[in-house]
């Protein structure tokens, strides 16, 4: 027992030798106040049950998701109090309520109270807000019981992970170029896709064409195996190199624009998203961390309705700053894609350092084109232009956050 027990034994022992009934009835009070503690203190969280639970794992910037936070008191002793710390991304933002900050880096509190009868269930309906671009981890919660009297009488802290990965948002591309890829009588010298309607005839296979571009007719006219060919208004095989690189100079200082990196990866995503539309295979390169040790984010190009989602999901868990020189990436991307695929290189620097890089790929074989990005886009294009190789400026117009389009010029 403790101190305050052995002082109710002692007066109620007193009040009874003395004949004392308010002492006795005092005694008799703080013995059954520090039994009710007791109580309490073993059995306040005994059966409480905390769930946290996010409608979606996924979301795109600007949604919001369903949080239901729900306690339940599984037994018939009753709970006057109960605490519970979350342990949430201190980035988060929830919308009915304002994060307290803890002592735990990354890390700020969600605080809920209640007072939950004999096996009462109570469930809060919450609003997480996805405004910022990147992976949103999880801690554990902190759940505390107090007695009648406001006193804590039990603490516990239980493992509770969840991840909500917020991916960046896409919008519509609209092409200004000077000879546009369309459907009628004038072919496109520059696009990023191209259109299967536009056939052009046949040429020889070549290691790493898809099977479902053999022309199974010809191949067996000819007797050697043929792949259909395609004006360029819109290429077969896309991979889209990302620049994780946003202020020139060394890469290490880990400097960063965050307004430019974000519109670079709604331009990706967005570039993605009507690549596979018009039935291209599309990848995905970034010279960034993407949540491993590895200094390349990777998405081998493929096409498909859950490619989107694979490179949308790799472009959510990019760090700020750049994992190695853009020009050592793109240097190595031979070893992963075909070689009739197009690079797409996608900056917002001044691309002297990798225009070597991207004249020696075009060179192998490769289609090569520039996406500058920034306030210096067209000095930027016009640079990779004078050294030969295609480039095209991208614009979100007024700002990455509210733009409807991709603009893309030549």
């Amino acid at each position: 027992m403790n101190v305050s027990a052995w002082l109710g034994v002692g007066l109620a022992a007193l009040g009874a030798l003395a004949g004392a009934p308010p002492l006795l009835l005092v005694g008799v009070l703080v013995l059954l106040v520090e039994l009710l503690r007791g109580l309490w203190s073993r059995y306040g969280l005994r059966s409480v049950s905390y769930e946290r639970r996010l409608a979606h794992d996924r979301a795109v910037w600007g949604d919001q998701v369903d949080l239901d936070v729900t306690v339940w008191n599984a037994k018939p002793l009753p709970l006057p109090w109960l605490h519970a710390d979350d342990f949430v991304p201190e980035e988060l933002t929830i919308r009915e309520r304002t994060l307290v900050r803890s002592d735990r880096p990354g890390l700020a509190l969600l605080d809920n109270t209640w007072s939950l009868a004999w096996y009462e269930r109570v469930v809060r309906h919450l609003h997480v807000v996805a405004d910022r671009r990147g992976v949103f981890r999880f801690g554990a919660v902190r759940l505390r019981v107090a007695d009648l009297f406001a006193r804590e009488t039990a603490e516990e802290e239980r493992t509770l992970p969840d991840a909500l990965v917020v991916r960046p948002r896409t919008v519509a591309v609209q092409e200004r170029l000077e000879e546009r890829a369309s459907l009628g009588e004038r072919r496109a010298r520059r696009s990023l896709f191209h259109d299967p309607a536009l056939f052009a005839g046949v040429r020889p296979y070549q290691p790493g064409d898809p099977l479902r571009h053999v022309h199974w007719k010809a191949t067996a006219r000819t007797g050697s195996t043929v792949v259909k060919r395609y004006d360029p208004s819109r290429q077969r095989t896309l991979l889209l190199a990302l620049d994780g690189q946003t202020i020139d100079g060394p890469h290490w200082l880990m400097t960063y624009d965050e307004s430019l990196l974000e519109g670079l990866c709604v331009a990706a995503a967005s570039l993605a998203r009507r690549a596979l539309a018009g039935g291209a295979e599309c990848g995905l390169a970034v010279a960034a961390y993407a949540g491993t040790p590895r200094p390349v984010a990777w998405v081998a190009p493929a096409g498909g309705s859950d490619q989107l989602g694979r490179i949308t999901d790799t472009l959510a868990r990019i760090s700020p700053g750049a994992s190695q020189p853009y020009e050592r990436m793109l240097a190595s991307l031979p070893q992963r894609i075909s070689p009739d695929a197009t690079i797409v290189a996608i900056s917002g620097r001044e691309p002297a350092p990798f225009l070597p890089v991207l004249g020696r790929l075009a060179r192998s074989g490769y289609g090569v084109q520039l996406v500058a990005m920034g306030a210096h886009a067209r000095e930027h294009a016009a640079s990779a232009r004078s050294a030969g190789i295609e480039a095209l400026t991208a614009a979100l117009d007024p700002d990455w956050r509210s733009a409807d389009a991709l603009a893309l010029r030549a």
